[in-house]
């Protein structure tokens, strides 16, 4: 599609808002109803592809039912010389992945707000019978006001649709993906509370609880793993924000949260004191049960872990035994009895295993990661605390600008993990560096020193310019007089004072 181009005589294109492996988005103008929209449009290449189209009818019949405030709203569904669109409500905003990737962090009141909204469009589809199944931060927008708004239920199910759960394909993306997508089995409201807790782990600590080479190796530790603790990350969040997150990403359906309302009146009260002390949630114990997958890729890769190995390379199967023949009678052995064969036996036994834990330890210890505690940076310029930080082999991750009345403009007020907490070997750690104080009340500084008063009104965030005269009435240095009069009120990173001094 290009500008100014028209579907059907009413929406008229006006730009690309982007593109996607099925559809690509514009922003267009409804000529009848004189509003911006958003039009989706099946790819020319994918118009002639089923399973795309059923996909795009999925997503317009999913939503057209989903009247809701925090719903991205479809209003018209049609055809155009061959072109299958989607017309819909248009957010003038960002997704929430660079929503939080942009304002990170976020203030926990802002998680909260942004969360329910969330909580309550899932509400409402689940209401309806619908599992979105692929809730991720780039199907949330923000809008300018700070609303959130779901949308791309493309893949959504209806809880009587079975027809997803016979194929051998996993359906959602795999950073968000539930242990029981990933098996491939039907998803319901709690796999979409699992999506739900891992997009609120992300909002509280900017990253998503698994990393990996390959989609697969991801879907596994979504399988297996527990999601890190988002307190590890930062301490300062309150441990029923924590336990919430924690309970909605429970290995096992049955230790979620039962529905969305649920989640909602739980995370309602993470901040009220009384809940201060709360302890740490824990899920029940997981059945140690066989696990045989459908999707060949998965089902080779999950084959080559155990639960208690990890990453070892150590193969199982479930049919390990050897079917004897009956009946058979067994030849005597003619060889010379040996006196004390069981404590032999055990003896070997015992000391195969040793080596074998021994061999097992020592790998671990090669392999596990070094961890380092966070240095204490409070205080120093940003350029210091840079090389204080690869001394510790940590890095600089995102760096916040905030102001401070005790900081110096420049200076670090606080770092994200917190100095003296133990990481791993290699992590960034985020800065808060003060631009100085809101306000400042500016002193009388003639007849003061210029260079020890123009180093102390920098490090406040000041601009200092310097005007020299000829004078006998001051030494060579001193200040007489300043640009910004005495107990003016002042912001002193928008703020230039100029001193007259003498030479």
């Amino acid at each position: 599609m290009t500008p100014n181009q028209t579907l059907n005589g009413r929406y008229k294109v006006i730009r690309s808002l982007g593109e996607g492996g099925m559809a690509n988005v514009y922003l267009a103008h409804d000529l009848i109803l004189d509003r911006d929209v958003a039009v989706k449009l099946i790819r020319i290449d994918m118009q002639d592809d089923e399973s795309a189209l059923r996909r795009f009818q999925r997503e317009a019949l999913a939503t057209t039912e989903l009247v809701h405030p925090n719903i991205v709203g479809v209003y018209d569904i049609g055809e155009d010389h061959g072109l299958n669109y989607l017309v819909m409500e248009y957010v003038d905003g960002e997704n929430l992945k660079q929503y939080i990737h942009d304002n990170f962090p976020l203030d926990f009141k802002q998680i909260i707000k942004i969360m329910k909204q969330i909580l309550n469009g899932v509400e409402t589809a689940h209401l309806h019978g619908i599992i979105h199944r692929d809730l991720k931060p780039q199907n949330i927008l923000i809008d300018k006001n700070g609303n959130a708004k779901i949308t791309d239920f493309g893949i959504a199910l209806a809880n009587e649709d079975s027809s997803f759960t016979k194929t051998n394909s996993v359906i959602g993306s795999v950073q968000y993906l539930s242990p029981e997508q990933v098996r491939g089995h039907v998803a319901t409201q709690q796999s979409d509370i699992y999506s739900l807790g891992i997009i609120l782990f992300e909002m509280l600590t900017g990253k998503v609880p698994f990393e990996g080479e390959s989609a697969v190796s991801i879907a596994i530790k979504h399988y297996q793993d527990q999601v890190p603790f988002v307190r590890s990350y930062d301490d300062r969040i309150p441990q029923p924000l924590e336990n919430v997150v924690l309970k909605a990403t429970a290995k096992n359906q049955m230790d979620r949260y039962s529905n969305i309302q649920e989640m909602s009146e739980d995370l309602d009260s993470t901040l009220n004191p009384e809940r201060a002390s709360e302890d740490r949630f824990v899920a029940g114990e997981q059945n140690e049960e066989t696990i045989v997958l459908d999707q060949a890729e998965i089902d080779q890769k999950l084959n080559t872990f155990t639960p208690e190995s990890g990453d070892a390379k150590i193969r199982y199967s479930t049919n390990n035994k050897v079917n004897y023949p009956k009946n058979v009678p067994q030849k005597e052995s003619h060889r010379p009895k040996h006196r004390h064969p069981i404590r032999r036996r055990a003896l070997f036994t015992f000391l195969v295993m040793v080596a074998f834990i021994g061999s097992i330890l020592i790998a671990f210890k090669l392999s596990s990661p070094r961890m380092v505690n966070v240095p204490g940076l409070t205080g120093m310029t940003q350029n210091a605390a840079t090389v204080k930080l690869s001394k510790s082999q940590l890095g600089i991750g995102k760096v916040t600008k905030s102001a401070s009345n005790k900081i110096n403009y420049g200076s670090v007020i606080a770092t994200l993990p917190t100095a003296g907490k133990s990481v791993q070997q290699g992590i960034k750690v985020n800065l808060e560096v003060s631009i100085g104080p809101n306000s400042f009340d500016t002193d009388n500084y003639v007849g003061g020193d210029f260079s020890s008063t123009k180093k102390q009104l920098e490090k406040k965030g000041f601009t200092i310019k310097e005007h020299q005269i000829e004078t006998t009435k001051f030494d060579n240095g001193r200040i007489i007089s300043q640009s910004v009069v005495a107990g003016q009120v002042v912001v002193p990173r928008v703020t230039t004072i100029t001193f007259t001094t003498a030479r």
